[in-house]
């Protein structure tokens, strides 16, 4: 019981009990339910005497003690601690005291209706010994209703010594509900451990229970390996429901898993079957980009898993492959720019193509037939459109040129279906649009390296590693400026809080850069100002400048040069325990120096192509050693061969992706493919893996 009010101290947010009288006076208890969070909380009880004391009348401040919001590391270390520190006993009513206090709950949206305020006027009319019990009953009947913030506060009121310990797993997993109702997944995931940590059950209904909040909580926080793994369980058990309404959501949880994460956990999987075939399953589209393969693949897994709920009906476009192989394009062309400015860039892309197309010959895949158009030396996109239906191309893969792009973007029509190479800028509120695609550019679909994708990314990560507020820094560069807009609208639309967005032109301005950004240039002035105050004096001022204390990360769109003289001024700053994220142009590659041990611990976005390099990438690397600037084109061409014959499944199945080099792909409502890229951290000047924080749960 003691681990669990340690834990219970990690995780609320605050703890309120009214004071206890032992006078029979009406009294007026004022409980605040706003759930802001801050660094410190405490909780203030106004009781009021009724009118024979009212020439006396007074007010009691009562202060609960409470925890600030814990970061990831340590609740997990309060969690798994195997001596978890006392807890500080919780002062307690004598349990016979009884008053006839009047209750009123402050702050809560919609107000609650009179019969819930009269049933928690008659809890605090209860012993405090039973009283627990019915605060967590009130709590769970709050919770279906839309008093998700009544039911939490009333949680946070239980006193877990007094609770009846076979209560215990019932409080912990409506503290995971009301979580979950307050868009608060990774507060959920830690409540739904403690229930099993300290209230293991094998009941089959409240094993549903939980499992059902965890697929639920892993889901919404991206952790998509806890969540496939709660599904299977969860289709395993023995209930009314039919196990294969999980198929499809644990097939769109293991399709976001790279092929090592699958296989590490197909090595773990020990004797279950089910979640074996599952693994084996997910493994069939990264063993095979081409879809004839992949449709042998998929049979003989059938063969061996005849009994599997996904045999019968496969989830995802896995029902569907036999069609989409048949409609794949035979005839493409590739209309990119071979000569000129674009020249250079144009012609990486061509050759990543073609090497992708070489390793599949090699691999007995079917090939289409490959056209390529010189647009460089083209009048405009008429004639391209016109050479396509003369070579009676079925697709068409360019153009590369943003101009060109857009122009492609504002055609009513077009008449041969394109893949193009960049992508028509676009306001980001519509990025996060959910309509639907609309007819004019139902034949257009834009892909590229966006940094726009990788802000989104950043956004995400940081915020569902318990961040709330961040800086922002960047470089005084359009892409950096881009990336920093898009991070920040991003940012904002989730929840969290900009505390400054600061610019840097590299010319010896970082410090002053990070001296705004972090207000140390106010503390200075503070310490002007009063060094001004008690001049004449004999008092002197001891000074040491601070930075705000506001803010838990982080974000920065930089090059390497200058990465490596911001994360040190940062330290120098007093901000070195704050941990910086950056977009992957922090990153230049591999170096015989030790200079990236000035961006030590910098988490940053980075294609899986320069990360994992497959075997493609180090053959091109061997064979055009001189031209590896250009690397992240030949990416983009490698990615342009595995997407165009899934253009079609991308649009049946909009939960589709295609595990690329450049990262994760999907499209989007827009017709945009959107490119999840790989984590990567600075440690000791080397760049190694940093996969999501509790991806293995």
């Amino acid at each position: 019981m003691a681990l669990g009010l340690t834990l219970l101290s990690a995780c609320q947010q605050q703890n309120i009990q009214p004071a206890a009288t032992n006078n029979a006076s009406t009294e007026a208890i004022v409980i605040d339910l706003d759930l802001t969070q801050s660094p410190a909380v405490t909780t203030v009880a106004k009781i009021q005497a009724d009118s024979d004391v009212q020439k006396q009348s007074h007010t009691t401040t009562t202060t609960m003690a409470t925890v600030a919001p814990a970061t990831i590391e340590e609740n997990l270390e309060i969690l798994l601690s195997p001596e978890p520190p006392t807890p500080t006993p919780v002062a307690t009513d004598p349990p016979a005291t009884k008053s006839t206090r009047v209750i009123e709950l402050h702050d809560v949206r919609p107000p609650l209706p009179a019969e819930f305020n009269q049933g928690i006027q008659d809890i605090y009319q209860s012993p405090i010994a039973k009283r627990q019990a019915l605060l967590l009953s009130m709590a769970q009947e709050l919770l279906p209703t839309d008093y998700a913030q009544a039911s939490a506060r009333l949680l946070n009121q239980i006193e877990l010594d007094l609770l009846d310990p076979a209560l215990l797993g019932d409080y912990f997993v409506t503290q995971a509900a009301a979580a979950l109702k307050l868009d608060d997944s990774f507060g959920a995931i830690i409540w739904l451990h403690q229930a099993q940590l300290l209230s293991p059950t094998t009941d089959s209904s409240v094993l549903q229970q939980r499992l059902t909040l965890t697929a639920k909580a892993y889901e919404q926080n991206g952790l998509t390996l806890g969540a496939a793994k709660a599904l299977i369980q969860l289709s395993q058990l023995n209930h009314s429901d039919d196990g294969k309404q999980y198929n499809e959501r644990i097939w769109s949880a293991l399709t976001q898993l790279s092929s090592n994460q699958l296989n590490q956990q197909l090595s773990q999987s020990g004797t279950d079957s089910i979640a074996m075939a599952w693994y084996e399953l997910a493994l069939v589209p990264l063993r095979h980009h081409d879809l004839d393969r992949q449709l042998r693949a998929l049979e003989q897994w059938r063969q061996l898993w005849p009994n599997h709920p996904a045999a019968s009906t496969l989830p995802g476009a896995l029902a569907n492959l036999a069609d989409l192989s048949a409609q794949q394009p035979k005839k493409v062309a590739l209309a990119l720019p071979l000569q000129g400015r674009l020249g250079k860039i144009g012609q990486a892309v061509v050759d990543g193509f073609m090497a992708a197309r070489f390793q599949a010959m090699a691999e007995q895949a079917t090939v289409p037939d490959v056209k390529v158009y010189d647009t460089a030396a083209m009048h405009g996109l008429d004639q391209l459109y016109a050479m396509a239906q003369t070579d009676q191309i079925e697709l068409i893969i360019g153009p590369l040129d943003k101009n060109k792009v857009i122009q492609l973007h504002q055609l009513d029509r077009l008449s041969t279906p394109t893949l193009a190479l960049n992508y028509a800028p676009i306001d980001s509120a519509l990025m996060a649009d959910d309509s639907d695609l609309t007819q004019p550019h139902a034949n257009l679909v834009q892909f590229g390296l966006a940094v726009e994708d990788e802000a989104e990314q950043l956004a995400r990560r940081s915020l569902s590693e318990g961040h709330q507020r961040v800086v922002v820094l960047h470089q005084d560069q359009p892409w950096a400026i881009r990336a920093a807009q898009h991070f920040s609208q991003t940012w904002t639309r989730l929840g969290g809080d900009i505390a400054s967005q600061v610019s840097f032109t590299g010319t010896g301005d970082h410090s002053d850069a990070i001296t705004k950004a972090l207000l140390i240039d106010q503390s200075h002035s503070r310490a002007k100002n009063l060094k001004n105050i008690l001049s004449g004096t004999s008092n002197r001022v001891k000074f040491e400048p601070r930075r705000r204390q506001d803010v838990d990360a982080i974000v920065l769109f930089a090059l390497p040069t200058d990465g490596r003289q911001v994360v040190p001024t940062l330290a120098f700053h007093y901000a070195a325990n704050l941990p910086v994220y950056a977009s992957h142009h922090i990153y230049q590659g591999p170096t015989s120096s030790n200079r990236d041990r000035d961006l030590e611990k910098v988490i940053f976005t980075e294609l899986p192509w320069l990360l994992n390099k497959p075997s493609t990438q180090q053959e091109i690397s061997a064979q055009w050693p001189e031209r590896m600037r250009y690397t992240r084109l030949f990416a983009l061409g490698v990615d342009a061969y595995r997407l165009f014959p899934r253009l079609e499944q991308f649009r049946a199945y909009t939960n589709s992706r295609v595990h690329g080099v450049t990262g994760q792909l999907k499209i989007n409502r827009q017709g945009r493919v959107v490119s999840q890229s790989s984590w990567a951290q600075f440690v000791k000047g080397k760049v190694v893996p940093a996969p999501r924080y509790l991806q293995q749960p």
